[in-house]
């Protein structure tokens, strides 16, 4: 590995000369993926340009959240795909000053070769340096970063010496292409290289090269609630008699989604007695990189590693021993619906609330108020071999039940989830019709304190508008309507209405 090529020496500078060739008004597009792999120095200088009074404003796009540059650059950009990842960006958007184009990340690679999200102006980038061919080597993510430097006008790269050189050799990038001609992705198991640990890039667009020496701001896990560990122990509880009947050989490849109740998930298999497990997901975080060290897990694959300090040990010390099982590669092949499907993962995600049917909603609040975005779990939901989707029964003391008659937002559709569980229980949906599916999550999932108001809701609508998928249209919103009004969902007279 070399830091900077001969023929590209004479565009170091610094961070603050290369954020000058970043122009109000264009599109901005930056690497890194859920806040790793992410370019610090060029960002904050554009913040510092901002807070001078310059009238500067960008379009964000990035392939994922990236939360220390939504942070920073919150004030100055004008328009967001797909996903955000900070209070004041989230501010923005909710209260109309903001543009927030919400996508599915999966589905990004086709809109930005169709055209549909615009040119890119400047792509700025994070590396471990190049390759003696001049080839980009990512950090701790690759994300979107070949296709943006694919796409962009202008490149700005950041060489980081604050990452582990243990990162080199993990990365595998492959490029599908543009269809009609785009080639199969030849994915055999997580741990399968079949690209190159590399991204190429045309030297001809690199316009500033920075060197910077500071690491990923990775948030550090946090303990577990109580409600949490009961959620995890009823979820392995549940893969146990699952892996008894249909998994003889060890679980398939497990999807988990990013947060503290993903890392409590994988933390919990890790005390099981599942072994050799295999991830294939878009975040892989502390508690998976452990189970990787321990040999606990045999094999994951990821767009980013989240780096923590202990993290960052890790792969200091044992990155070259690591490469046999884990693999970083682009979005294209994490996020892509086809080696989701072939793999038929097990797909573990989280919302913030349900309906009887068990239509989820992940994104937002009361319907409207976003809170990060869509991310890629319905497009695992979806092509999973097994959708899980777990979250607490109630929220704000019990103020709120996270089982609703009806989600006044859906990310994913019930017919993409297989079985919900709550710190209730566990309600398996597979082979039930619309009615069976709401019996089953309102007795084993819903709040003891909900429950029998659920049910009278359920039989009202069955008695009173029958059909498939019963619903009092009158009423079905009462709950979010009450707790708006209220502050809580258990206010007497909220469930008055026809009962």
């Amino acid at each position: 590995m070399q830091a900077i090529p001969n023929n590209l020496r004479q565009h170091e500078t610094s961070a603050a000369e290369a954020a000058a060739l970043i122009q109000s008004g264009r599109t901005l597009a930056v690497g890194g993926y859920t806040s790793a792999g992410y370019p610090k120095a060029v960002p904050r200088e554009l913040a510092a340009r901002k807070r001078a009074g310059e009238p500067l404003a960008v379009n964000l796009l990035s392939g994922s959240l990236v939360g220390q540059i939504d942070e920073l650059l919150a004030d100055l950009t004008i328009r967001r795909t797909p996903m955000f990842e900070s209070p004041a960006m989230r501010r923005a958007v909710n209260e109309r000053r903001m543009v927030y184009v919400e996508q599915q990340i999966a589905k990004l690679p086709r809109l930005l070769r169709s055209g549909a999200l615009g040119g890119i102006d400047v792509a700025v980038v994070e590396a471990l340096g190049f390759t003696e061919e001049g080839r980009l080597i990512p950090t701790s993510s690759v994300g979107l970063m070949p296709l943006l430097l694919e796409m962009a006008d202008r490149i700005i790269v950041e060489i980081n010496s604050a990452q582990p050189a243990g990162l080199e050799g993990l990365h595998d990038v492959y490029l599908p292409g543009r269809p009609p001609e785009r080639r199969p992705i030849p994915l055999l198991h997580p741990a399968h290289r079949f690209g190159e640990p590399f991204v190429r890039v045309d030297h001809d667009k690199i316009r500033a090269i920075v060197r910077t020496d500071e690491p990923d701001q990775a948030p550090a896990p946090e303990a577990p609630s109580g409600i949490m560990v009961q959620v995890t122990a009823n979820l392995l509880n549940f893969l146990e008699l699952e892996a008894a009947r249909r998994w003889p050989g060890g679980l398939p490849p497990i999807q988990s989604g990013v947060g503290n109740l993903a890392y409590g998930l994988v933390t919990a298999l890790g005390r099981s007695s599942f072994r050799d497990l295999k991830f294939f997901c878009g975040t892989l975080n502390e508690a998976g990189m452990e189970l990787l060290l321990s040999g606990q897990a045999v094999a994951a694959s990821t767009s980013a590693v989240q780096m923590t300090p202990r993290v960052t040990e890790i792969l200091r010390n044992h990155g070259h021993s690591l490469r046999k099982s884990l693999v970083i590669r682009n979005q294209e092949i994490t996020n892509d619906v086809e080696p989701a499907a072939r793999l038929e993962i097990l797909a573990l995600n989280t919302g913030l609330e349900a309906d009887i049917y068990g239509n989820v909603n992940t994104s937002h609040i009361a319907g409207a108020q976003v809170v990060n975005g869509i991310g890629g779990g319905a497009n695992f939901a979806q092509n999973s071999g097994l959708s899980i989707m777990l979250l607490p029964s109630c929220g704000k003391g019990g103020a709120i039940s996270t089982i609703v008659p009806m989600t006044p937002h859906v990310d994913i559709c019930e017919h993409d989830v297989d079985v919900l569980i709550t710190e209730q229980g566990v309600a398996d949906l597979r082979g039930k019709d619309d009615v069976e599916r709401a019996e089953a999550i309102i007795a084993n999932c819903a709040h003891p304190a909900y429950r029998e108001h659920l049910r009278r809701y359920l039989d009202r609508a069955v008695a009173l508008v029958g059909g498939h998928h019963p619903q009092l249209l009158n009423e079905a919103f009462d709950w979010h309507r009450r707790l708006k009004e209220t502050g809580s969902m258990a206010e007497s007279g909220i469930f008055s209405s026809g009962g």
